[in-house]
């Protein structure tokens, strides 16, 4: 899937910390109360990685009988991890899924994309390709399969293809429909979001939980096409990463959208029409596919229930990605893994997503990290000191707000990396390496303040909610104001 660099250059592709306010309420007024939430976005946790040939799907997992988990990561094949929890999933791999034979429609690989559980089984949702040459032109043709495992995904049977598209496989081209994630619509069907690579936009199909190879596509209206080789209308670019607010009964979908800025939130009411949430949840800087890139790459986005694993959620659940960090190619892939909060307010809240800016430092305490993105690399030793505040993820409409970059410089061989506000970091000597987010310019009800510190031994600058700087060094400047941990 990430070899087909023409298709996903166009899919561009979500707090432990945070506290909820008050349940979400389902409806106001008969409608979705979109302006009354707010969300907050906890530090980034890189839990598998680096792999060159995997993490090449969203990330999925189910809950064993004894209470441990299961992962399954995929590229060609998909692979199964074992962990204590969502977040224990750096532990060694076996295959479960393989290619198929020659000339099957998975004779280039299968990926499983998401489990929902029947009874004592798993239904499993698997994209597969044929025809592929992963070259430059990225030719490959797209379909999905359902499986069945009676072992918590160890093992699994093919139950056949149930989605296709209606485009021919073509040279140098990405045909077909794939990418899809399933989930339980609470209404006895299931439900797919996939990606046509026609046009790149997002179809929708459904199956009764009775009987799970019966897909049909939504089109003009109704659920009546067939699954494979049918018509389907297209229901905007959503994104294929889906899950169920369930609560609410709502479907959310996320997915990394450069014109966005960052990684989209939507819901739906209907299964089909979708709103956008105000905010994005993370900030991005770009998507290329083609790497080294001078930004990071977040593809592959998922939400995850953090007590099952599975895709029905509540208000707090788990962002996924894929995650490649700037100047790195696809040798360098992680698994990224961010707790989420959804909360309600009285009244539309001044910013309706903050990301949590956490401050790391070394074993030595010699260097610090004030960032809102995964440390990696050099850097992934460093521990979380704590959040400092959360940044905004855009800039407010109508409130005074500075753009933040996180700028970086090697001196003698350490690290010393600062927020400085946009377009500054070169002028004071540094590397610029991300946007951080946005902080308030002036003090607002329910912010506290962020201040540059500098440690007086070594130098290094790292940032506080503290004028004292909490006696780790001396106050450089007040930044501005985030939103309160």
């Amino acid at each position: 899937m990430v070899k087909d660099r023409r298709a996903l250059s166009n899919l561009f592709v979500l707090a432990l910390l945070a506290t909820m306010a008050a349940p979400i309420p389902a409806f106001a007024d008969g409608e979705w109360c979109m302006e009354c939430v707010s969300v907050r976005v906890g530090p980034p946790q890189v839990v598998r990685g680096p792999f060159p040939d995997e993490i090449d799907a969203p990330f999925s997992a189910v809950r064993l009988p004894d209470g441990t988990f299961r992962g399954f990561s995929a590229n060609g094949h998909t692979y199964a991890i074992e962990g204590t929890s969502l977040s224990d999933m750096a532990g060694p791999r076996h295959s479960v899924l393989e290619e198929g034979d020659p000339g099957s429609l998975a004779e280039c690989g299968r990926w499983l994309t998401s489990t929902i559980r029947s009874g004592a089984a798993l239904l499993g949702m698997v994209h597969q390709e044929r025809i592929c040459d992963y070259g430059p032109d990225g030719q490959t043709d797209k379909s999905m399969a359902i499986a069945l495992s009676r072992d918590d995904g160890l093992n699994w049977t093919d139950l056949g293809t149930v989605i296709s598209g209606q485009d021919a496989p073509q040279r140098g081209r990405t045909t077909g429909e794939g990418d899809c994630t399933m989930l339980d619509g609470g209404d006895g069907y299931l439900y797919a979001y996939c990606l046509r690579n026609s046009d790149w936009q997002t179809i929708a199909a459904r199956a009764p939980l009775s009987d799970p190879l019966d897909w049909r596509k939504y089109h003009d209206g109704a659920w009546d096409e067939p699954g494979l080789g049918g018509k389907a209308s297209a229901i905007g670019f959503v994104g294929p990463g889906a899950g169920l607010l369930l609560e609410q009964k709502l479907v959310v979908t996320v997915t990394p959208d450069p014109w966005f800025a960052g990684v989209r939130l939507s819901f739906s009411t209907d299964k089909v029409t979708f709103t956008d949430f105000l905010a994005p949840l993370l900030v991005i800087d770009g998507s290329d596919w083609e790497r080294p890139a001078d930004t990071e790459l977040v593809a592959y986005a998922n939400v995850l229930n953090p007590a099952d694993g599975g895709n029905e959620i509540d208000q707090n659940f788990v962002l996924s990605y894929l995650y490649v960090p700037a100047g790195k190619d696809f040798a360098d892939r992680y698994l990224v893994l961010h707790d989420v909060t959804l909360s309600i307010h009285a009244s539309p809240p001044p910013a309706p997503a903050g990301i949590a800016l956490t401050r790391w430092s070394n074993a030595e305490r010699s260097s610090y990290v004030s960032s809102t993105g995964p440390l990696t690399g050099d850097r992934a030793d460093f521990q979380a000191d704590g959040i400092i505040a959360y940044m905004l993820t855009q800039a407010p409409a109508d409130i005074a707000s500075i753009r933040f970059a996180e700028c970086g410089r090697d001196i003698g061989g350490r690290l010393d990396h600062l927020l400085a506000d946009e377009g500054s970091c070169k002028r004071l000597g540094y590397k610029r390496e991300r946007t951080a987010g946005w902080l308030f310019a002036l003090e607002q009800s329910g912010t506290s303040p962020v201040y540059r510190c500098q440690d007086n031994a070594s130098g290094a600058h790292f940032v506080s909610a503290q004028a004292d700087c909490e006696g780790l060094g001396s106050m450089q400047a007040l930044l501005g104001y985030g939103l309160k941990p």
